[in-house]
């Protein structure tokens, strides 16, 4: 009966990740800045700042953690990393005065240009938020008390500088087969479009095993890795999943040619709705030149300029909170939600 009930539950979670109206993303902001730490504040360590701060934004835009300074293209772009900076700043560590770090923000305008010129692809700024649930009992765990949000702290902070919305799933269930047999857990993890579940056990100080599984669109993904370092061990497990789930949607963005489409809006009544979907539609790196077609009682009709055309401009909403599709037969026609 259990087995069949956990069936039955990936089935349905994994049905509900193709409906947006279902499940949980967020537009992420500062994808285009990052913080690295700094010797002083010199000038040949503002530009070393510069030129780790833009592999870090690039690995946040492609959302591959295999970006280097090794690969001939990113080399290039750091050659000129200076040249893409819109401001920058120092910082000291509360905790320790002594610890500086620069924050570069690069101009999104300019990058942009340089990697379509390129034409490295790009993950939308629209990302699916995942779930992140530890699996009880959590076995021999490393000494030093660390608890369960712990992890989730350090899961936090990798997926920050990964550009991936992140949640935690926090059960107070005694054992792993009653989380399935409770449906408001159910329903709780049907709102994400995928979800990791791991667990960690300690075999030895210096041998540690992360064991784990990525859902997402009906595919599982096993995460198994190994190491002597509980904190190294999440940051892998993060960049995986982020590979995995960017690759999966990058590769289905409908390509990166600009095309002009015509799409449909229902559910704006005001003017002050109008300018909060162009606003929105603005902050979308697939689209570019925006104007109104026609205006009718119940719809407005816009001339987009989108990479992909409409399969690309459907990839780019399809985990939006704003925008959703009015029927899975048509493409063309979202009603706004906001």
């Amino acid at each position: 009966m259990n087995t069949i009930r956990k069936a039955r539950f990936i089935i349905i979670t994994l049905s509900l990740s193709f409906f947006s109206c279902s499940i949980s993303a967020e537009m992420v902001a500062g994808l285009y800045q990052a913080r690295v730490l700094i010797a002083d504040r010199s000038e040949s360590e503002l530009t070393r700042g510069f030129s780790e701060a833009l592999v870090k934004v690039l690995i946040k835009l492609t959302g591959q953690s295999q970006i280097s300074s090794n690969m001939p293209w990113v080399r290039m772009l750091i050659d000129g990393a200076e040249s893409f900076i819109e401001r920058y700043s120092f910082e000291l560590k509360p905790e320790n005065q002594k610890e500086l770090s620069l924050l570069a923000v690069f101009d999104k305008k300019i990058l942009s240009q340089e990697l379509q010129t390129l034409e490295i692809r790009r993950w939308n700024s629209v990302r699916p938020t995942i779930l992140f649930r530890i699996i009880e009992p959590y076995g021999n765990l490393p000494a030093g008390n660390i608890l369960e949000q712990d992890y989730y702290d350090i899961i936090n902070k990798k997926a920050t500088d990964r550009g991936l919305p992140v949640t935690f799933f926090q059960s107070q269930s005694d054992s792993f087969e009653n989380q399935y047999e409770d449906d408001l857990k159910l329903n709780y993890l049907a709102q994400y479009p995928a979800h990791v579940e791991f667990s960690i056990t300690s075999f030895t100080a210096d041998k540690i095993q992360l064991n784990g599984s990525l859902f997402f669109l009906n595919k599982k993904k096993i995460l198994n890795m190994s190491g002597n370092n509980i904190k190294a061990l999440l940051d892998r497990m993060v960049d995986v999943t982020a590979d995995h789930i960017a690759s999966v949607i990058v590769l289905n963005d409908g390509g990166i040619e600009p095309q002009e489409v015509i799409l449909e809006f229902f559910g704006i009544e005001t003017r002050e709705e109008f300018e909060r979907l162009l606003k929105y539609l603005d902050a979308l790196e697939q689209v570019g030149k925006t104007s109104v077609k026609t205006i009718e009682a119940s719809s407005i009709e816009l001339e987009i300029t989108v990479k992909g055309g409409v399969r690309g401009f459907e990839q780019s909403v399809m985990y939006s909170k704003v925008l959703q599709k009015t029927s899975d037969r048509n493409s063309s026609q979202y009603t706004f939600l906001e």
